[in-house]
């Protein structure tokens, strides 16, 4: 039965928080990277960041709705605003990278690896033993894993 282990980049890529963002670019065109895990000293994981996520920063800014009511002019969707302003703005990896991260156990087998890509709508996964960061996994990889088996078959 294949594991998280078998099937994970053993060596991905990873940054710190204060890494720029014109760094973190450059990495993902030179190394042609989809993701980049945020670690500390002890690669622990702190966050991650994707295309996706040096993409949407570029996106345009979406000026709050308001209604008024009297002579009371009432904002909505004003901490949505705030936090497109801060993305808009962030200059290292700290401010724009997501925090709330699916992980998944090196011992997990591809069925759990699968489910939790799929339930989530997540296609990059680190891979964790003891909370240190000891891989990663991708839709493309899971993708190599279902081809092997078909394969073998």
């Amino acid at each position: 039965m294949l594991t998280a282990r078998d099937m994970m980049n053993e060596t991905p890529p990873f940054c710190q928080l204060d890494t720029s963002i014109g760094m973190l670019s450059q990495r993902f065109v030179d190394e042609n990277m989809t993701g980049i895990l945020v670690v500390d000293e002890e690669q622990r994981l702190l966050g991650m960041l994707t295309e996706s996520d040096l993409i949407d920063q570029q996106a345009k800014l979406h000026i709050p709705t308001t209604i008024a009511i009297f002579d009371m002019v009432i904002p909505l969707g004003e901490a949505k605003f705030e936090k497109e302003m801060l993305r808009m703005q962030a200059l290292i990896a700290e401010d724009l990278m997501v925090t709330d991260v699916q992980t998944i156990d090196v011992d997990a087998d591809l069925s759990q690896v699968s489910t939790l890509m799929t339930e989530e709508k997540i296609h990059h996964l680190p891979v964790l033993e003891n909370n240190v960061v000891v891989g990663l996994i991708t839709s493309h990889d899971v993708m190599k894993a279902l081809a092997g088996r078909l394969f073998a078959a």
